[in-house]
């Protein structure tokens, strides 16, 4: 099956983005889920308005939008499987 090429192989980019959130909800436990929605949502909607190629955009959004919630003081809950920092 052949993706669209101007949704960066994306069937539904909605999908991607709201399994965006729902991994940043997971990383993030103590965020509003509709506050994670808004950010994924408005964030993606920025880059895009900025891209001129959006094969990355949900990718980006995700980086974009972890930073600004690091940045708030937000607490990041570490899955299992990330890397521990040597201190």
């Amino acid at each position: 099956m052949t993706e669209p090429a101007a949704t960066g192989g994306l069937v539904d980019p909605e999908i991607a983005l709201q399994r965006q959130a729902e991994a940043l909800g997971q990383r993030f436990p103590d965020v509003d889920r509709a506050e994670l929605d808004d950010r994924v949502h408005d964030t993606y909607a920025r880059l895009k308005e900025e891209a001129s190629i959006d094969s990355h955009l949900v990718a980006v959004t995700e980086k974009q939008v972890t930073e600004d919630l690091r940045r708030s003081g937000e607490t990041v809950h570490v899955r299992s499987d990330d890397p521990v920092p040597d201190h």
